[in-house]
C-alpha cells in the first residue's frame, strides 16, 4: 500500500473492483466500457479469480493502474512438488500520471507477493519502453525460452 501522501494508492483488486477494472482495461485499448464487454470482463474475471491476482492504483477517486499476474503451477516430479511462477500480463498506467513511480509501485507488490507465495520466477513480455523499468527490478532478457505465435485457427 502506498502512502497517501503519494497521490495514489495500491492494493489488491477484488470482485467489488471488476466494473472498474474493466474500465481501465477499456482506458488502455482507448474504448468505453460498455455493458457488453463489463459482462465479458466479469465472465474472465470470475473463471481466473484462483489462478489471478491483480493490483490497482487508485487516485482522483479511479483507477490510475494496474497489474495483472496470473499464476501456473508446474506439473510435480517425484520427489519434487508442482513449483509455481507468474506471468504478468498486464502493466498499465493511465497516460496522465505516466512518470510517476506507480508501474514500479505495483510491480512492487507483484513481486513481494510472488516472493512471499514462493513463486519460482515472474514473466512478462515487455515494450521497448517499459525495459528500463522492469531492469531496475531486477529482470533480465530469457534467452532460454522459445515462442510460437499461433493464426489462432483450429
Amino acid at each position: 500500500m502506498t502512502s497517501p501522501d503519494a497521490g495514489y494508492a495500491v492494493r489488491l483488486a477484488g470482485a467489488d473492483d471488476i466494473a472498474a477494472v474493466a474500465g481501465a482495461r477499456a482506458r488502455w485499448r482507448e474504448h468505453e466500457a460498455d455493458d457488453a464487454f463489463v459482462g465479458e470482463f466479469e465472465r474472465w474475471w470470475l473463471e481466473t479469480e484462483d489462478r489471478r491476482r491483480t493490483w490497482i492504483a487508485l487516485g482522483s477517486q479511479r483507477i490510475i493502474g494496474m497489474v495483472s499476474m496470473t499464476v501456473f503451477t508446474r506439473m510435480p516430479s517425484p520427489g519434487e512438488p508442482g513449483k509455481q511462477w507468474a506471468y504478468v500480463g498486464q502493466v498499465w498506467v493511465d497516460p496522465a500520471y505516466r512518470r510517476m513511480g506507480i508501474a514500479r509501485t505495483m510491480m512492487t507488490e507483484a513481486i513481494a507477493w510472488a516472493r512471499h507465495a514462493l513463486m519460482e520466477r515472474i514473466v512478462l513480455n515487455p515494450s521497448e519502453m517499459s525495459r528500463p523499468l522492469y531492469a531496475g527490478l531486477g529482470f533480465r532478457s530469457a534467452a532460454d525460452l522459445l515462442r510460437l505465435d499461433l493464426d489462432g485457427a483450429s
